[in-house]
């Protein structure tokens, strides 16, 4: 038995299940279900992943077992029987409401993208402000030298 955190807060205790008893499950909520797995090779573990297969089409994914379902590099959870529960509720007739993937990855590209933008600022601004007060070539302590010693002769 795992205990794990839930997006509000509250400590829940999942049972950690067998693959073929998720499967069995799956396929009593829809037939066009299927468990698979993958190895997510930023943890070094397996990932969860449940797809909807239509026909001769392929199948088509639909979600993730991780900790946190919007950030798809989140740790993968273990496999457990909450994870039926996350299907019932991607159900069209489910009170949970869902967000639609393309809008989310909109968001994604767009947080991305301003992530980006402060990072090249804040480098730039960093390097105009280097650029200065400080030479881009290190000096040696003999340039300085050989350069003071002209000075004091005149040769500047």
């Amino acid at each position: 038995m795992q205990v794990r955190e839930t997006r509000g807060g509250l400590l829940l205790a999942e049972e950690t299940a067998a693959p073929r008893e998720i499967r069995d499950k799956l396929k009593r909520i829809d037939p066009d279900l299927i468990l698979g797995q993958e190895v997510d090779s930023r943890w070094s573990c397996y990932v969860w992943r449940v797809l909807l297969r239509r026909g001769d089409r392929p199948a088509q994914w639909l979600l993730d077992w991780r900790e946190d379902f919007s950030d798809p590099r989140s740790r993968p959870r273990p496999l457990s029987f909450a994870l039926l529960d996350e299907v019932v509720a991607l159900r069209r007739d489910s009170r949970r409401s869902v967000v639609d993937a393309l809008e989310a990855n909109d968001q994604m590209v767009e947080a991305g993208d301003e992530e980006a933008t402060e990072e090249t600022l804040g480098i730039s601004s960093e390097v105009y402000k280097r650029s200065r007060t400080l030479s881009p070539i290190h000096r040696s302590r003999g340039l300085y030298l050989s350069r003071a010693r002209a000075r004091r002769e005149g040769r500047d």
